[in-house]
């Protein structure tokens, strides 16, 4: 039997263990932020998946750019309307 390549959201958990001990590392408010981060890429996980690239980080990237545009255009909609 051929080897099973594994989904994408196994490589990503493996990815974010190798990053462990950067997060463990952190002060606590930025430990705090490295796991919202981490867990942007868990919630954005299918849509990377979907996008089959071979290197696991740039859909963990993709990931976190999507949720920093988000919350900009909230910001950014919330002061229009306060104009």
């Amino acid at each position: 039997m051929g080897r099973t390549i594994p989904s994408y959201r196994m490589a990503l958990e493996a990815e974010l263990q190798a990053w462990k001990a950067f997060g463990e590392a952190l002060r606590e408010d930025d430990r705090k932020a490295f796991e919202e981060l981490t867990d942007t890429c868990r919630r954005y996980a299918s849509a990377a998946g979907a996008a089959a690239r071979p290197v696991i980080f740039e859909g963990m990237l993709m990931s976190m750019l999507l949720s920093h545009q988000k919350t900009l255009r909230e910001i950014l909609a919330k002061l229009e309307a306060r104009k």
